[in-house]
């Protein structure tokens, strides 16, 4: 029972941070259970942003236009120069780590309104990073997370 509860938990956080759901899964042990519970959270938060994103976004932009207005941050600067270079692809590759699901989504919906190959791409690249950062630890029991912040020193 504990272990679907921390899944479904792993679910509805996947659909927000793809990344940190993937790890809290890996290192609470919830097995191939938790990692599909990830997957599929992360999947049902592309689809739901795809479909609402602009909604939700035109919403906040009108309801907090300071906050949320057009603003040239640091992050946003790199966000236009990753969308020059490399595109949509660009977009989806970093979205599953470094975004977070919604800001990938709805950064994504302003370089095209094409719905299904915004879908596919980020499906694809969270597929990727799922896999990425889960197969060596269930194969051969390296843990990415470990490798990681030894490399930092931690």
């Amino acid at each position: 029972m504990e272990k679907l509860l921390s899944a479904i938990g792993i679910f509805f956080g996947s659909i927000i941070k793809f990344s940190l759901a993937t790890i809290t899964a890996l290192e609470s042990n919830l097995g191939l259970g938790g990692s599909i519970a990830n997957i599929i959270g992360g999947i049902i938060g592309i689809v739901l942003f795809t479909y609402l994103g602009a909604i939700i976004q035109d919403y906040f932009v009108q309801k907090f236009p300071k906050t949320f207005g057009r603003k040239f941050t640091r992050s946003n600067r790199l966000l236009v120069k990753v969308k020059q270079r490399f595109g949509l692809g660009g977009i989806a590759v970093l979205t599953p780590i470094v975004l977070s699901i919604p800001v990938g989504v709805l950064f994504a919906t302003t370089i095209t309104h094409d719905k299904k190959k915004i879908i596919l791409s980020m499906v694809m690249s969270a597929l990727f990073w799922a896999v990425l950062i889960s197969l060596p630890y269930y194969l051969f029991g390296i843990s990415i997370i470990d490798s990681i912040a030894k490399l930092f020193g931690r």
